[in-house]
């Protein structure tokens, strides 16, 4: 047996300290862990990491018991939770489980901490993984935690399970082929919400009520209730002084921002976005930069700032590989730059982007899942045809609860490509709808132009002028300068129109009309030229050029 001799300082005169390689050993773990739940502590997630891993490697070699070696495995699932790595973080907790349950009584405390932290990670946090967890799996860890709680008083605990359990829901909502299934558990997903807020409420648990608020938001969110997510999410952000996690606060950032881009408030969500962004710094955390930086890249591109939206994508190009992540992260960016260089009229570098981002599809993503992955490059192509029967194939994928945005440019696609009156009518009238009721107004924008366009073929032109002003009107309210632009062109086609069906026997009429057309025909250029939107800018020329026609 090996030793090593301690000596005293001269001093002293008391006998050498003799460590034999145990003691040394076990002196390391123990040294090494507090040095890894100091750094987790300060947000140094990476030494955390390697700390933690070599306890564990160390703890493996002494063959320590298994409750020491699965205590370490639920070090390094929260050390990897922090960091963002949700898929190791998955395994760490469940190698953890697996070494408690195989003891002959395991705490139940013990598997109810356990079961919650597999619980959150498998739903709450589903949307970080690279491979999502098995639902199935996922649901057994929210039953197990619910079975134990059977017959107890009351806890906050009894609402973080049933919180999972909503999120659960709103999985299977999400992933379901069936349209009824799809509702079904959409109700579910709210009933067991509101339950968990109730318990969490009326316990006064400041950490359940802000996890079930979570939960509602999200659970609004995916059912396009935009106005009542933005409601619960800031009603959340009442107890943020209270919560002292930079997970969780980054996370209320992060939901704010998504909560003011689905109202249209792009600015207060790039401001949300940048709060995130500032915490996720100091995390060492490159899943949740990369998820700041996703958001903010499309609330600029759904303002119409895509000048900005090519920065931000390019940059998450950069930040995948500088990290190695996992090429799925890119493909909301390869999205952007290949429909912004479309309608900027760069053709080589659209193609080579829409290449990548095929690539990517085609690696990752399952056959069904691509069926309908492309309708905003179409459009952005001009493609209506193909743009429109991949909106539908979402549409019929989605029902009952179809993106607002998505049901307005499918009827202004219904009403260019000339359907029936009677598509073109429901096809309006159920975006319009759908947009108030969500509190999307850039939505709104979009559906009230279709409709104005639809009036305009129809030479209703009261209610297209009206449609059409109200779409200018809440273009320039949202400072959406492309959709300013297509608005004026609109009204531009309906003066111009009018002036050749309404004024040939009317000569003041008609040269009040193509006055207005002119005027608005070179308004929306502005726009283009400014926004290098070439495909719409050369229209407006060449209506500019034109006594009587302007092209569609």
């Amino acid at each position: 047996m090996s030793v090593v001799t301690k000596h005293d300082s001269p001093e002293t005169s008391s006998s050498p300290v003799r460590l034999t390689r145990p003691e040394l050993r076990r002196r390391a773990i123990t040294y090494t862990t507090m040095a890894g739940d100091q750094a987790l502590h300060s947000y140094f997630t990476i030494r955390a990491i390697q700390a933690y891993s070599e306890a564990l490697e160390l703890l493996l070699d002494s063959n320590a018991d298994s409750q020491a070696i699965a205590a370490m495995h639920e070090k390094l699932g929260g050390a990897y939770t922090q960091r963002g790595n949700l898929d190791e973080a998955w395994q760490g907790y469940r190698r953890a489980l697996q070494l408690v349950t195989a003891e002959p009584e395991a705490e139940s405390d013990h598997l109810l901490h356990l079961y919650n932290h597999l619980a959150e990670l498998g739903t709450r946090w589903l949307g970080l993984f690279n491979t999502s967890p098995d639902i199935q799996e996922t649901r057994t860890y929210i039953d197990a935690g619910l079975k134990l709680l059977e017959g107890e008083p009351l806890s906050g605990q009894h609402a973080e399970f049933l919180t999972y359990q909503a999120f659960w829901y709103v999985r299977n909502q999400w992933e379901s082929a069936d349209t009824q299934e799809r509702g079904k558990f959409a109700n579910l997903a709210l009933q067991s919400g509101n339950e968990a807020l109730r318990i969490a409420e009326e316990l006064h648990d400041t950490e359940a009520i802000w996890l079930t608020l979570d939960a509602l938001a999200y659970i609004f969110g995916k059912q396009h209730k935009y106005q009542d997510a933005h409601k619960t999410q800031h009603y959340r952000q009442k107890f943020a002084d209270q919560i002292k996690s930079r997970v969780e606060l980054n996370d209320l950032y992060f939901s704010l921002g998504w909560t003011h881009e689905a109202v249209s408030d792009y600015p207060t969500s790039l401001k949300w976005f940048g709060y995130s962004w500032r915490v996720a710094q100091t995390m060492e955390s490159p899943t949740m930069l990369l998820s700041c930086l996703i958001g903010r890249m499309l609330a600029w591109q759904r303002w119409n700032r895509w000048d900005e939206a090519q920065q931000a994508a390019s940059s998450i190009l950069q930040m995948v590989e500088q990290y190695q992540h996992n090429e799925q992260w890119q493909l909301e960016a390869l999205e952007t730059l290949t429909v912004i260089a479309y309608l900027t009229g760069q053709q080589e570098e659209g193609d080579g982007y829409l290449r990548q981002y095929k690539r990517v599809l085609e690696r990752y993503c399952t056959r069904a899942d691509t069926i309908a992955t492309m309708p905003l490059i179409h459009l952005a192509r001009e493609d209506w045809t193909r743009a429109a029967a991949e909106y539908r194939e979402l549409l019929e994928r989605s029902e009952p609860f179809p993106s607002p945005n998505m049901l307005a440019l499918l009827a202004e696609l219904v009403v260019i490509t000339g359907e029936s009156v009677e598509v073109q009518k429901a096809s309006c009238e159920r975006a319009i709808a759908a947009a108030e009721q969500s509190g999307t107004r850039r939505s709104l924008a979009i559906a009230l132009r279709a409709r104005g366009r639809m009036h305009l073929e129809q030479h209703r032109w009261k209610q297209a002028e009206a449609d059409l002003n109200q779409a200018l009107k809440w273009a320039n309210d949202l400072d959406l300068p492309w959709d300013k632009g297509k608005a004026l062109y609109c009204l531009g086609l309906l003066y111009r129109l009018r002036s050749d069906v309404r004024g040939k026997n009317r000569p003041n009429e008609r040269k009040a009309d193509l006055g207005r057309a002119q005027s608005h025909f070179e308004k929306a250029l502005g726009f283009f030229e400014s926004l290098k939107a070439v495909h719409d800018a050369e229209r407006a020329r060449l209506a500019l050029a034109q006594d009587h026609w302007a092209p569609v």
